[in-house]
């Protein structure tokens, strides 16, 4: 069957994590995504980040799945022109340099739209294409930094913390695969290509919707809560026997049947913590009753007990807990994929699902360069065109 994207063909710039994953999501779903990277070692992610596995990282090949690789200098003005024969032929281009730099090597958008008026070009930045940091190389942590995310992650009366995992970089793939998508619907209905920007920084403030709305009606600042919610109670990670459990008793209907589950009905009857307002007012009262009793039990224990109440728990899972867990495994997320030079390696399934179209890992993550010729091939370049320009170090 065929997949949703089969038939588009995606020309992907990028390095490291933000734009090879909008490139997987593509290519997940049936997109022919053409990795071009340049020749003397290519994206960065191939060896910046350990373990190896197969002369690449283990992250290199999770986000480059499915992809094709050709191995192409666009310092080189051949090596612009063979790009350029290259779009003419696709439908996207996925391009997260630094700001300007495009520009500079003459494979912005205004120039392939030249030889493509139907190309959709999305650029993916850290700080967006206007302003002072337009040009500002970025990463997912400076965008925590300046976008405010670490100025409310981390526990009361500490410093800024960041998260522990690139959700700015991931945000910013669904932003651009998104735009991608929405500009090729555009262009099924009027023939016209576009240019689609987004910006880490911009996935980021949206993060924040739910807390901003409310200081730019109060202006009080949500602060440092740790695992805490700033405005509900109790809604936090409690430590119990053998770990911890998140617990989110948001509204006041919950607040009986979690003293319930707590065993503690005094509690339920407290005019403290009658109403949500009440418990907001007395945090730490009501978290300095409640934390003992958590680590009376085990996890599971009080998973079982606060379930039967119908209160929002979950177990705050290690990663290595994961691949245990019911509804981790119920998922089917996790999924082994056989690696010709890797070997055999745990990786992410698809997060989309279709129902008569399912997108799935088909290819392993390309070497550097392996398909440089058939790619430039079904460009239109000859043999000896090519020939040329492996002797002259142009594409490898």
């Amino acid at each position: 069957m065929a997949l949703p994207l089969a038939g588009y063909r995606v020309l992907e710039l990028a390095h490291l994590v933000a734009g090879p994953v909008c490139g997987m999501l593509l290519a997940d779903l049936g997109a022919d995504v053409v990795k071009v990277e340049a020749p003397a070692g290519g994206d960065l992610a191939r060896t910046v980040y350990d373990p190896l596995l197969g002369g690449d990282s283990a992250v290199f090949h999770t986000v480059n799945r499915n992809k094709r690789s050709v191995a192409l200098d666009l310092a080189h003005p051949e090596g612009r022109a063979a790009f350029a024969r290259l779009a003419a032929g696709a439908d996207v281009v996925v391009e997260a340099y630094r700001g300007g730099v495009a520009e500079r090597l003459g494979i912005d958008h205004a120039a392939l739209a030249r030889v493509n008026p139907r190309l959709v070009y999305c650029s993916l930045s850290a700080f967006g294409p206007d302003g002072p940091w337009r040009d500002k190389p970025g990463l997912d942590m400076l965008v925590q930094a300046l976008s405010g995310l670490m100025a409310v992650t981390g526990e009361p009366g500490g410093g800024p913390v960041l998260c522990g995992a690139p959700v700015l970089d991931t945000l910013g793939a669904f932003q651009a695969a998104t735009g991608v998508l929405t500009a090729l619907l555009h262009r099924e209905r009027t023939g016209e290509g576009q240019r689609v920007d987004v910006s880490l920084l911009g996935g980021a403030l949206l993060a924040h919707a739910a807390r901003l709305s409310v200081f730019f009606v109060t202006g009080e600042e949500p602060g440092r809560q740790g695992s805490a919610h700033p405005y509900l109670v109790p809604f936090q990670a409690f430590a119990a026997q053998d770990g911890w459990i998140y617990v989110a008793a948001w509204v006041d209907r919950l607040w009986e049947p979690f003293c319930a589950a707590l065993e503690r009905p005094a509690l339920a009857a407290d005019p403290r913590f009658a109403a949500r307002a009440d418990r907001l007012r007395h945090r730490e009262a009501l978290v300095a009753e409640v934390a003992p009793v958590f680590r009376e039990r085990t996890v599971r224990d009080w998973m079982a007990r606060l379930e039967k109440h119908d209160v929002l728990c979950a177990p705050v899972n290690t990663y290595r807990d994961l691949a245990d867990d019911p509804v981790v495994r119920a998922s089917g997320l996790l999924v082994p994929q056989e690696h010709p030079r890797a070997g055999r390696l745990t990786t992410l399934a698809t997060p989309i699902r279709f129902s008569r179209t399912p997108g799935g890992i088909r290819e392993p993550a390309p070497a550097l360069g392996e398909h440089t010729e058939a790619v430039l091939r079904e460009a239109g370049l000859g043999p000896e065109e090519i020939q040329r320009l492996r002797a002259a170090g142009i594409v490898r």
